[in-house]
């Protein structure tokens, strides 16, 4: 079973490894009992969402769990930024009604309109 369990004690070694905010929110990412990763909600302009999966337990459902957590969070609309050559997290927004806003040199936007609101 997939968890998110918040940071509540954000240390300055935190904020600078995922350049947060005193307004976002960290997360820990455990399956059962281990953590696989972590989860970012940034409020600074708008919400964006950030995922970061251990390698060992990529390919496997876990980041879409994780996102669908994430978005659970959220009460309005978030913006999703990911790489081109990340194919799977574009399908996980996708799969979660992600509408395509834009590109740029390396990376595409996207919206998801949340439904939780």
């Amino acid at each position: 079973m997939i968890s998110l369990n918040e940071v509540i004690k954000i240390t300055d070694d935190l904020i600078q490894k995922f350049e947060l905010s005193k307004d976002d929110q960290l997360y820990e990412c455990y399956l059962n009992d281990t953590k696989i990763g972590y989860a970012i909600i940034r409020k600074k302009v708008r919400n964006e969402l950030f995922i970061i999966i251990a390698q060992k337990y990529q390919n496997k459902g876990y980041g879409s769990a994780v996102f669908k957590l994430l978005l659970s969070k959220v009460n309005k609309s978030v913006i999703c930024s990911v790489s081109f050559d990340n194919i799977k997290m574009q399908r996980i927004i996708q799969k979660n009604n992600g509408i395509e806003i834009g590109r740029n040199g390396k990376e595409i936007a996207y919206i998801i309109e949340n439904k939780y609101c």
